[in-house]
């Protein structure tokens, strides 16, 4: 019988035999472990989170293909800090579409996942809510939504269970509205709320607020002028503001919230000119959504902010992808952000020959991070989903990047 000491072992010995992905831009980053997690299509991983048991759950999607259509299933896989893979669960195969886009760990040790599917549902592609045990087993699932295209891309705790965030579009339209589900600690609904308006609003992100209630953000547009948005509601989920942050002749797209203790709101995405090459933006609100400070980073050609999180310290870590550094046509990137909201310059790349994009990062307390993302260099001709961790890096400043001031106090 194999003793779990050496089931830990093969597992870590195969995290380590995985082909590599090269780490470059900081001499004192590198590549402790990388896990690959994968099908014979494409797989995502969207969200990671530190587990009170110690290890790290990653939330997302395997088996993607778009034409013709695919069965994907969604994913959740726990992982221990020295990369060895504990369990991995599947959701949904065998019929339709689900994907996991967001998840905490809640009550009683229990998952609460937030996607989408169209595997159950009322039609089109729903919003769907998941409660699992620690090993996997489900608790509870519930679709939302109408005919239309309705999603869940992040969740919340509440005192008494979970908000659930994303947005919905009726059935022919494209327009997008802020969507809301309260359920209690069980996953049953406690409440439901769309919020509308004239323009397209998109919900993507949603964080408690110290203050009480929570702040939404996303993306919003009007007559081909795209920008990031915050929004607070309370703590039924009632609108109390909505704001909306951008710069004149620029798109911005928003791809992160952090809510820092104090009630200061950093919004992350990326932003163009009329169409042009994509730089990482951080917009500084205070607490009541007013913007106090706009910053661009990036290099000569495209590089986009996908998530954000913030460590102990106060630093926003940022992952995304890079066209302006690395070895492919795209790289996994992570760049950071000072208390103050400035960016501090230095950037981790991390890719291969072929496209390698970040989706998910998490802060460790060591310093060193957890990167997660999608990669055509380990081997496959798909995306294949990875999650590695890097030694933690110095604020080495990257050669290929550039900072620049927009607005300031």
């Amino acid at each position: 019988m194999i003793t779990a000491l050496a089931a830990a072992a093969a597992a870590l010995a195969a995290a380590e035999a995985v082909p590599s992905l090269q780490v470059s831009g900081d001499p004192a980053a590198r590549a402790v472990w990388t896990r690959v997690i994968e099908s014979v299509e494409n797989d995502w991983i969207n969200d990671l989170v530190l587990l009170k048991n110690g290890n790290i759950a990653a939330a997302g999607f395997l088996g993607r293909r778009d034409d013709p259509p695919s069965d994907w299933s969604a994913v959740v896989a726990e992982i221990g800090k020295d990369g060895a893979l504990v369990r991995q669960t599947g959701h949904g195969a065998g019929s339709g579409v689900d994907a996991f886009f967001g998840m905490l760990e809640g009550y009683d040790g229990r998952r609460a996942l937030a996607g989408f599917t169209t595997r159950i549902g009322h039609g089109g592609i729903d919003a769907l809510a998941v409660i699992m045990t620690p090993d996997g087993t489900v608790l509870r699932e519930e679709a939302f939504g109408g005919a239309g295209y309705d999603r869940f891309t992040d969740v919340a705790s509440a005192d008494d269970g979970y908000v659930f965030l994303g947005h919905s579009q009726e059935a022919g339209s494209d327009k997008r509205r802020v969507f809301l589900v309260k359920t209690g600690r069980d996953g049953r609904k406690l409440w439901e709320r769309i919020h509308d308006a004239p323009e397209s609003w998109g919900a993507l992100y949603i964080e408690p607020a110290p203050a009480g209630g929570f702040v939404i953000a996303g993306g919003t547009s009007t007559a081909g002028d795209s920008d990031m948005f915050a929004m607070k509601v309370d703590a039924k989920g009632r609108e109390v503001w909505r704001r909306r942050s951008g710069t004149p002749d620029w798109n911005e797209i928003n791809h992160g919230l952090v809510v820092r203790p104090s009630g200061e709101i950093l919004l992350v995405g990326y932003t163009n000119r009329g169409g042009g090459p994509n730089d990482v933006v951080a917009v500084t609100l205070t607490a009541v959504g007013d913007t106090r400070r706009i910053e661009r980073w990036g290099g000569d050609a495209d590089d986009r902010a996908i998530l954000a999180r913030s460590d102990e310290s106060g630093r926003i870590w940022i992952v995304g992808h890079t066209a302006s550094a690395g070895q492919g046509s795209d790289d996994a990137f992570v760049t950071s952000l000072n208390a103050n909201g400035a960016f501090e310059g230095g950037a981790v790349v991390v890719g291969g020959a072929r496209d390698d994009r970040g989706t998910a990062i998490l802060p460790l307390e060591d310093g060193s991070l957890v990167v997660a993302g999608y990669s055509r260099s380990l081997g496959s001709e798909s995306e294949d989903a990875f999650v590695l961790r890097l030694t933690a890096p110095s604020r080495h400043e990257h050669p290929s990047f550039r900072r620049v001031l927009v607005q300031a106090p």
